[in-house]
């Protein structure tokens, strides 16, 4: 006898997002579009006179006169970004970017670099509560507009798979080795839970990266501290400002 209580039998919640927004932001209405992101410092140095933070489980930043909000301090992992995401959706969002920041699993995928994600397998805890597919996509359209907006603007970019897990220091080489032979770019931590949350709900969702460290070789190569990264960050989510506004 297990003592896990089977997913496969989950019906209607007993806390809806509707009735958390109904104790915690009451009246609170947001823009259509979010940029949402976990960094936030980055966020906060876009931000400028006339923006309101307001707290939904998270920082919100919105523009009376602008049709789109930043979303940041909600922490880490699938179920801080499943948290604010399903209230936001609540509050009037209707399209998301994320973007932040990803380890690398192949040797072409440089720290530095702007990764696309197409799709996100599905090994963390939270996007199994909303799917029970293995990979869960990233809006074609939404993904197609960003990718657009980056090369327009000249900036060059991986595509591909991402793999969201929940615990960092348990990546094991075994696992990273399967997701090398399976095309996998990227390692993260919200994706997966974010995509399916979004798609639960029939939002466009899509995603971005810059890399911040590589994964796929003898030992972790961390690279934080190298100026690009926070250089292709800020230019990312300028982007991803401009193309929701």
């Amino acid at each position: 006898m297990t003592l896990l209580y089977p997913r496969a039998k989950k019906s209607s919640p007993l806390i809806t997002p509707q009735a958390y927004v109904e104790v915690v932001a009451r009246g609170l209405k947001l823009p259509s579009k979010a940029v949402v992101c976990p960094i936030t410092p980055l966020v906060q140095t876009l931000v400028k006179q006339g923006w309101k933070k307001r707290f939904l489980s998270a920082e919100v930043y919105c523009h009376e006169k602008e049709d789109f909000c930043f979303i940041t301090g909600f922490g880490c992992g699938g179920p801080a970004v499943a948290l604010v995401v399903e209230q936001a959706i609540v509050l009037g969002v209707k399209e998301i970017i994320f973007m932040g920041l990803a380890g690398s699993l192949q040797e072409e995928v440089i720290p530095g670099d702007i990764v696309v994600c197409t799709e996100s397998i599905c090994a963390d805890g939270t996007s199994p509560h909303y799917t029970a597919k293995e990979l869960v996509r990233a809006d074609k359209k939404l993904t197609a507009r960003l990718m657009k907006e980056l090369r327009a603007h000249k900036l060059n970019f991986h595509i591909g798979r991402n793999w969201s897990t929940d615990a960092v220091f348990r990546e094991t080489k075994a696992e990273i080795k399967h997701y090398q032979k399976n095309h996998v770019l990227t390692a993260d931590m919200e994706t997966s839970a974010l995509l399916a949350v979004c798609a639960s709900h029939k939002i466009p969702c899509a995603a971005a990266y810059v890399v911040s460290d590589y994964l796929g070789g003898k030992t972790w190569q961390p690279d934080f501290k190298n100026p690009q990264i926070w250089q292709n960050l800020r230019r990312l989510l300028t982007l991803c400002q401009h193309k929701l506004a």
